[in-house]
């Protein structure tokens, strides 16, 4: 939901967000701030025959960016496609245990 506020790890940094951009099924955007970084990411997700594309953009500003970013500049990149690639293993598994969407039930009735 927009304004969710999270807390969250990566790359060793732990890191605090909101989500800024909501809309179920096209789109998710937050930021991440922690001392110097400040960052904004966002999935565009786009259906498809097969399913949904994936789009992900992030930008990343301050001191501490730009330093990993010098000193493994392939990290993010790297990073990305194996977030993008659980993800996919994850929904080809369908929906979780217990969520009424993958029940098979209708409530229309």
């Amino acid at each position: 939901m927009a304004h969710t506020r999270f807390k969250w790890r990566t790359f060793g940094i732990g890191l605090e967000s909101k989500v800024r951009e909501f809309v179920p099924g096209e789109r998710i955007a937050w930021d991440a701030r922690a001392f110097g970084v400040d960052a904004y990411h966002a999935w565009v997700i786009s259906p498809t025959s097969r399913g949904s594309h994936v789009l992900t953009e992030e930008t990343q500003h301050g001191w501490l960016a730009r330093l990993g970013n010098f000193l493994m500049p392939s990290r993010m990149h790297r990073y990305h496609q194996l977030w993008l690639e659980q993800l996919r293993d994850r929904a080809a598994g369908g929906f979780p245990p217990g969520d009424v969407r993958g029940s098979g039930s209708d409530d229309s009735e």
